[in-house]
Protein backbone atom coordinates (compact mmCIF):
# COMPACT_ATOMS: atom_id res chain seq x y z
CA UNK A 1 0.00 0.00 0.00
CA UNK A 2 1.23 3.51 -1.00
CA UNK A 3 1.94 5.83 1.86
CA UNK A 4 2.94 8.85 1.75
CA UNK A 5 7.66 9.14 0.60
CA UNK A 6 9.53 10.81 -1.48
CA UNK A 7 12.73 9.78 -3.36
CA UNK A 8 16.00 12.07 -4.53
CA UNK A 9 18.38 11.58 -7.15
CA UNK A 10 20.85 14.47 -7.90
CA UNK A 11 22.85 13.82 -10.92
CA UNK A 12 25.72 15.57 -13.03
CA UNK A 13 24.80 17.65 -15.77
CA UNK A 14 25.24 15.37 -18.47
CA UNK A 15 22.92 13.94 -20.59
CA UNK A 16 24.63 10.17 -20.70
CA UNK A 17 23.03 10.46 -17.08
CA UNK A 18 19.45 10.08 -18.36
CA UNK A 19 19.34 6.39 -17.40
CA UNK A 20 19.68 7.21 -14.00
CA UNK A 21 16.57 9.49 -14.00
CA UNK A 22 14.74 6.28 -16.06
CA UNK A 23 15.66 3.92 -14.02
CA UNK A 24 15.04 6.52 -10.72
CA UNK A 25 11.42 6.53 -11.97
CA UNK A 26 11.14 3.09 -12.54
CA UNK A 27 11.83 2.19 -8.94
CA UNK A 28 9.26 4.34 -6.85
CA UNK A 29 6.68 3.36 -9.72
CA UNK A 30 7.76 -0.57 -8.75
CA UNK A 31 7.56 0.23 -4.95
CA UNK A 32 4.61 2.48 -4.72
CA UNK A 33 3.15 0.03 -6.68
CA UNK A 34 1.70 3.13 -9.00
CA UNK A 35 -0.48 3.16 -11.77
CA UNK A 36 1.40 1.89 -15.24
CA UNK A 37 -0.09 3.85 -17.50
CA UNK A 38 1.08 7.06 -16.10
CA UNK A 39 4.27 6.17 -15.93
CA UNK A 40 5.27 7.14 -19.67
CA UNK A 41 3.74 10.65 -19.17
CA UNK A 42 6.28 11.22 -15.82
CA UNK A 43 9.07 9.92 -17.77
CA UNK A 44 8.68 12.19 -20.49
CA UNK A 45 7.54 15.10 -18.69
CA UNK A 46 10.81 14.77 -15.79
CA UNK A 47 13.01 14.00 -18.86
CA UNK A 48 11.98 17.59 -20.64
CA UNK A 49 12.69 19.32 -17.37
CA UNK A 50 16.22 17.48 -16.82
CA UNK A 51 17.05 17.96 -20.30
CA UNK A 52 16.21 22.06 -19.65
CA UNK A 53 18.29 21.84 -16.31
CA UNK A 54 21.19 20.20 -18.14
CA UNK A 55 21.60 22.55 -21.34
CA UNK A 56 19.58 25.55 -20.85
CA UNK A 57 20.12 25.99 -16.81
CA UNK A 58 23.43 24.53 -15.84
CA UNK A 59 25.19 25.40 -19.44
CA UNK A 60 26.02 21.36 -19.86
CA UNK A 61 28.65 22.34 -16.78
CA UNK A 62 28.68 18.91 -15.69
CA UNK A 63 29.99 20.04 -12.18
CA UNK A 64 26.85 21.24 -11.60
CA UNK A 65 23.94 19.14 -10.10
CA UNK A 66 20.27 19.01 -10.95
CA UNK A 67 18.02 17.38 -8.56
CA UNK A 68 14.88 15.65 -8.93
CA UNK A 69 12.88 14.41 -6.02
CA UNK A 70 9.72 12.62 -5.84
CA UNK A 71 6.91 12.74 -3.52
CA UNK A 72 4.26 10.48 -4.07
CA UNK A 73 0.59 9.87 -1.95
CA UNK A 74 -2.34 8.28 -2.53
CA UNK A 75 -3.86 10.53 -4.94
CA UNK A 76 -0.68 12.71 -6.47
CA UNK A 77 2.68 12.08 -7.58
CA UNK A 78 4.72 15.66 -7.42
CA UNK A 79 8.28 16.34 -9.02
CA UNK A 80 10.92 18.33 -8.99
CA UNK A 81 13.76 19.17 -11.13
CA UNK A 82 16.21 21.72 -9.57
CA UNK A 83 19.37 22.93 -11.34
CA UNK A 84 22.31 25.60 -10.63
CA UNK A 85 21.62 27.90 -13.52
CA UNK A 86 20.71 31.56 -13.56
CA UNK A 87 17.21 30.97 -14.12
CA UNK A 88 14.70 32.01 -16.74
CA UNK A 89 11.43 33.64 -16.76
CA UNK A 90 8.66 32.01 -18.65
CA UNK A 91 6.72 34.97 -20.04
CA UNK A 92 9.76 35.19 -22.70
CA UNK A 93 9.52 30.94 -23.68
CA UNK A 94 8.03 31.43 -27.17
CA UNK A 95 4.74 29.30 -27.83
CA UNK A 96 5.99 26.65 -30.22
CA UNK A 97 2.38 25.72 -31.40
CA UNK A 98 2.53 28.99 -33.28
CA UNK A 99 3.01 29.14 -36.76
CA UNK A 100 6.25 31.26 -36.76
CA UNK A 101 7.33 28.96 -33.95
CA UNK A 102 6.71 25.56 -35.32
CA UNK A 103 10.08 24.89 -37.13
CA UNK A 104 12.16 26.27 -34.18
CA UNK A 105 14.42 23.83 -32.81
CA UNK A 106 13.58 24.82 -28.98
CA UNK A 107 10.95 25.38 -27.11
CA UNK A 108 8.96 22.52 -27.03
CA UNK A 109 9.99 20.65 -23.70
CA UNK A 110 7.82 23.53 -21.49
CA UNK A 111 4.98 23.18 -23.55
CA UNK A 112 4.71 19.14 -23.19
CA UNK A 113 5.12 19.34 -19.60
CA UNK A 114 2.08 21.94 -19.73
CA UNK A 115 0.21 19.87 -21.89
CA UNK A 116 0.69 16.16 -19.24
CA UNK A 117 1.24 17.82 -16.16
CA UNK A 118 -1.98 18.57 -13.78
CA UNK A 119 -0.47 21.37 -12.80
CA UNK A 120 3.31 23.01 -13.52
CA UNK A 121 4.76 25.64 -11.43
CA UNK A 122 8.05 27.80 -11.51
CA UNK A 123 9.91 29.35 -8.77
CA UNK A 124 10.65 32.82 -8.89
CA UNK A 125 14.23 32.56 -9.75
CA UNK A 126 13.13 30.12 -12.81
CA UNK A 127 15.77 27.71 -12.06
CA UNK A 128 13.26 25.03 -9.70
CA UNK A 129 10.21 23.19 -11.97
CA UNK A 130 7.90 21.44 -9.92
CA UNK A 131 5.02 19.64 -11.63
CA UNK A 132 1.73 17.19 -10.47
CA UNK A 133 -0.17 14.46 -11.63
CA UNK A 134 -3.00 12.79 -10.21
CA UNK A 135 -2.02 8.53 -10.03
CA UNK A 136 -6.13 7.60 -9.03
Amino acid sequence: MLTETNKILVIKSDKDELFKVERFIEQVFEEYELNKALYNRVLLCVSEAVINSIEHGNKNDSRKPVTIRIDCDFNHISVKVKDEGQGFNLDEVKNPILTKNLKKESGRGIHIIRSLSDSLRYNSKGNSVHLKMKCR
